[in-house]
């Protein structure tokens, strides 16, 4: 990508040079189709960590946004309202900036093992359809996901009670996630 990059720019200066040779016109569709290829690259290796990221189990959710079942939409810290999947745990969480709650982050966190992790992808469109139970001492919850080969997320967090809430956010590895777990006392 580098060396592509290198290339591509050393071919700019040295047409630029020669500008007598390539008028401004040209001058420009060549930078639009540089980027244009660069955009595709860095889009490519979003798709394959996207990949790995579902192959490996290993993600955090950070959610911009949450929803209720009525379709109630608030505007949350991505911070402090996540899912977190590391192979063989998982995570959920939501949390408040106004106020402090239980977990010390105003709402709930819920720890407890993975299991039923499977995943499915979309041929046509590179996305994941991903579904697993996080079984904790509070309950067995039960997460399905949709993710875009960009790494944008939409996953509905249910229960056996009768609510059920959705996060919206993107997908990273949890190494760049910037996320705070709060205390889980469950």
């Amino acid at each position: 990508m580098k060396r592509f990059l290198i290339f591509g720019l050393a071919l700019v200066m040295g047409m630029s040079a020669g500008a007598q040779e390539l008028s401004r016109k040209e001058q420009r569709e060549l930078e639009r189709q540089l980027k244009k290829e660069q955009k595709a690259e860095e889009a490519r290796q979003k798709a394959e960590l996207v990949k790995l990221m579902v192959e490996y189990r290993r993600f955090v959710l950070e959610a911009d946004q949450l929803r209720s079942k009525r379709g109630e939409v608030a505007n949350v810290s991505s911070m402090i309202n996540f899912i977190a999947c590391d192979s063989v745990n998982g995570v959920i969480q939501i949390g408040s900036n106004s106020y402090v709650g239980y977990n010390g982050v105003g709402g709930i966190t819920v720890e407890g093992s993975i299991s039923n992790y499977e995943y499915s992808q979309d041929e046509k469109s590179g996305s994941y359809d991903i579904t697993y139970n996080v079984k904790s001492s509070t309950g067995t919850y039960f997460v399905r996901m949709l993710v875009s080969p960009d790494g944008r997320a939409d996953a509905t967090v249910s229960s056996t009670w009768p609510g059920r809430v959705n996060y919206v956010g993107y997908i990273m590895p949890p190494s760049l996630s910037k996320v705070y777990k709060g205390t889980s006392y469950y």
